[in-house]
């Protein structure tokens, strides 16, 4: 009796290593699956109209300011040609913009005469400047399919916002108070600050290719496109939605 009852204990020990062996051998594998790479790239774009409104006669400037991006992705192969990924990145999404507008409606800080500053809102002829930097920490999700070299991805991408600045200045015009038959007032220059108006979140498309050079290295071109406004619908400093739209131009370096 004492031989089989030993016989059957080590059955079991026999069989349990082998079950604990293969579901090693199988986190292994799952996790070999996993490719995890750093990015860092420089984001192109515009904080804009998806079309542009009657209210803008003429884009005087553009240029775009700083705006670097650098964060972690990993990804896991379905199959030899699909794969599915996400990351963590902090973007920081920016340009400056000079344009010419008619009857562009605002809110801006004027001198109520007592060296004080006061709000006036109205709709404002003249020459608009615009600043925008705003910064996000960004997740993409996407699936994606590989040919050779190229990679290719398709997804969304959720973003909390860190910090922002939207700001800038009209000048050489006037306002009518209130709407565009209300009273004119000359504007040598006046300033407007919308950065606490920013939606703290944005949520938009996510669209990238990359070319791999060698086991390490490939080269990113990444497009976001924001799907909800910069703005909330409450907000009546600006007559339209604004969208974040950028391109990220970079390179993505795989740790293991």
């Amino acid at each position: 009796m004492k031989k089989y009852i030993t016989l059957s204990l080590y059955c079991c020990l026999l069989v349990g290593s082998n079950i604990l062996y293969a579901q090693d051998i199988k986190r292994k594998f799952l996790f070999d699956q996993i490719k995890h790479s750093i990015t860092l790239g420089y984001n192109i774009g515009a904080t804009a109209p998806f079309s542009f409104p009657n209210t803008i006669r003429q884009i005087n400037s553009y240029a775009p300011i700083f705006s670097p991006s650098f964060g972690y992705q990993a990804t896991y192969d379905l199959s030899s040609k699909w794969f599915v990924g996400t990351g963590l990145s902090v973007d920081v999404k920016g340009m400056k913009v000079t344009d010419s507008v008619q009857y562009f409606h605002t809110i801006i800080s004027v001198d109520n005469g007592n060296g004080e500053k006061g709000s006036f809102e109205g709709d404002f002829t003249g020459t608009n400047a615009t600043t925008s930097r705003n910064v996000y920490l960004t997740l993409p999700v996407f699936t994606g399919y590989r040919q050779g070299e190229w990679d290719f991805k398709l997804g969304m991408y959720f973003a909390c916002l860190l910090s922002a600045e939207f700001k800038g200045t009209v000048s050489d015009g006037y306002i009518r108070k209130g709407n565009s038959l209300g009273e004119k007032v000359l504007i040598e220059s006046a300033d407007f600050d919308f950065s606490r108006e920013v939606r703290s979140f944005d949520i938009g498309a996510h669209l990238g290719v990359s070319r791999h050079f060698g086991q390490r290295w490939a080269a990113d071109l990444t497009g976001q496109l924001g799907l909800n406004p910069v703005f909330p619908s409450s907000f009546r400093g600006i007559g339209y939605n604004l969208h974040n739209m950028y391109l990220t131009l970079g390179v993505a370096y795989r740790l293991w």
